[in-house]
């Protein structure tokens, strides 16, 4: 556990991502074009693995000392694992589909705060999106920082303007959501721009986030509930 100074309220700050989590998932559960490779999990799908959440010391401005349960960011599955990032951490906890502890990836000291992560398996590393960054770090799974994908622009379509949402397919290619334009960038492994495409067409609205390893899906609409399948091979 970590003594911090008191936070009015950490659970504010992320409840509209927890309901499109939540909604997501049972989109997902009805979808035909599911990845079974990758699939974005719900908090309440977490705590049915009786999984325990990390918590920290916090204390009041009355001086009292608290112990706050920190709350699951992003939760993802891949194959046979489930990768959570908590809030507050510098981390990204590994847990077995039957929801025991199977490592970690410590992340630098530098992150703050991440706005989403993906998983390669093929490469052994992980690409995270930090809130306010207009590119993305790709790591190792020792935690080393190994290469940065994309650069802030706007002129040329390789250009990332507020990315909000990222996935990895079969080819290790980085798909990523920007929200300004509501495009998705296709990088290769080494950073280097393939091609983009978008939803139009669809009838989905904004995207909020994607996900997929063969076929990549996306999910918006007004509520947050609708899951569309996009191309862009």
């Amino acid at each position: 556990m970590e003594r911090r100074t008191f936070l009015k309220s950490t659970s504010a700050l992320f409840s509209a991502g927890f309901l499109g989590f939540t909604a997501h998932a049972q989109e997902q559960k009805n979808n035909t074009h599911v990845d079974q490779m990758t699939q974005r999990l719900s908090v309440a799908a977490l705590r049915k693995l009786n999984i325990s959440f990390p918590s920290m010391v916090v204390i009041t401005p009355t001086g009292e000392t608290v112990e706050v349960q920190l709350k699951p960011r992003i939760i993802r599955r891949y194959a046979h694992s489930i990768y959570v990032y908590f809030e507050q951490v510098k981390e990204i906890s590994i847990f077995t589909l039957q929801g025991e502890s199977a490592g970690k990836i410590h992340l630098p000291d530098s992150m703050e705060s991440i706005k989403d992560f993906a998983i390669d398996h093929t490469l052994q590393s992980v690409h995270i999106l930090e809130y306010g960054k207009h590119s993305i770090s790709t790591l190792d799974f020792y935690g080393q920082t190994v290469a940065s994908i994309g650069d802030f622009g706007i002129e040329l379509m390789q250009d990332l303007n507020g990315p909000k949402s990222l996935t990895v397919d079969e080819q290790s290619n980085i798909h990523v959501l920007t929200g300004n334009d509501n495009i998705i960038r296709v990088y290769a492994a080494n950073g280097v721009y393939v091609s983009s495409y978008n939803h139009i067409g669809r009838n989905i609205g904004h995207i909020r986030q994607i996900d997929g390893y063969k076929v990549i899906s996306g999910v918006g609409g007004k509520f947050n509930d609708k899951v569309t399948v996009l191309s862009g091979h």
